[in-house]
């Protein structure tokens, strides 16, 4: 099964390649968890003060960055989301989001920055017609990796639960490969999760290991510290709601929202 590029690709790809027509408010949800994951950012609810002059404090969601932020190398799709941050600042998520939505000039040539940045062209058409239109779809050679990856997908995901709980290496191997593109599974529960954490000193002595490279969402694993089910409960009641934070039906104004950039 040609599903080895998953171990390469980030969600938003992913989500291209199964369903080119995704809105670009899921496509951000996605980088923006998965940028959660690998703790370049940290979204937390943080009692603040809306203005210097205000005397109560209130609670906000704030977005600020996470301990792998100066030496992540974020693709160009997703500097939207670090360049606008800096170790020295926080801002508001809700203005923080809308910020960056801003900022991006088109659903279509956003997602062709992904697919550029993911080098992911060789999956999707490149006639001038649909380049003319803004048309995005995949071509033979797309459909067929498209078909793989939903398939090893639906299976990973009726078989995910079970194999935590019962051969918890060979989940955790499975949970590496996947990376960020277990935001696209619907089964997972992500307090099992905490259970591969009783075989971390065995795989945390390998060394060769080609997942500890580059990707440091293995932290949670080794860390006794870090709790990956509330890292997961928060993310995931962040992503049920994080749909109003793009409301602009809403009447609000985008430069409206404090960023929380003071002393």
């Amino acid at each position: 099964m040609n599903v080895y590029r998953l171990s390469e690709l980030k969600p938003a790809g992913t989500k291209l390649i199964l369903e080119p027509k995704t809105e670009l408010i899921e496509l951000l949800k996605l980088t923006l968890f998965d940028l959660t994951l690998k703790q370049v950012l940290i979204i937390k609810k943080s009692l603040k003060r809306s203005h210097p002059r205000d005397p109560h404090l209130r609670e906000y969601v704030i977005v600020e960055t996470g301990k792998n932020y100066s030496k992540y190398k974020p693709n160009n799709f997703e500097k939207y989301f670090t360049e606008r941050i800096d170790e020295d600042s926080y801002f508001q998520l809700k203005a923080y989001l809308r910020a960056i939505f801003k900022e991006i000039p088109s659903e279509y040539k956003h997602k062709k920055e992904i697919i550029r940045d993911l080098k992911i062209n060789d999956l999707f058409n490149s006639d001038l017609i649909s380049s003319i239109f803004s048309w995005l779809k995949t071509n033979p050679k797309g459909n067929k990796l498209k078909q793989d990856i939903a398939e090893y997908l639906n299976q990973v995901d009726e078989n995910i639960d079970n194999l935590i709980e019962n051969e918890p290496d060979n989940a955790l191997e499975l949970i590496l490969f996947l990376q960020g593109n277990i935001f696209l599974l619907k089964n997972l529960k992500f307090e099992l999760l905490e259970n591969l954490k009783l075989i971390s000193t065995v795989r945390s002595n390998n060394s060769d290991d080609e997942y500890y490279d580059d990707w440091f969402w293995t932290d949670f694993m080794y860390d006794s510290d870090l709790s990956i089910s509330d890292l997961m409960s928060d993310i995931s009641e962040m992503f049920d709601s994080v749909d109003d934070y793009f409301d602009f039906d809403s009447g609000g104004d985008w430069d409206g929202d404090y960023d929380f950039d003071f002393d």
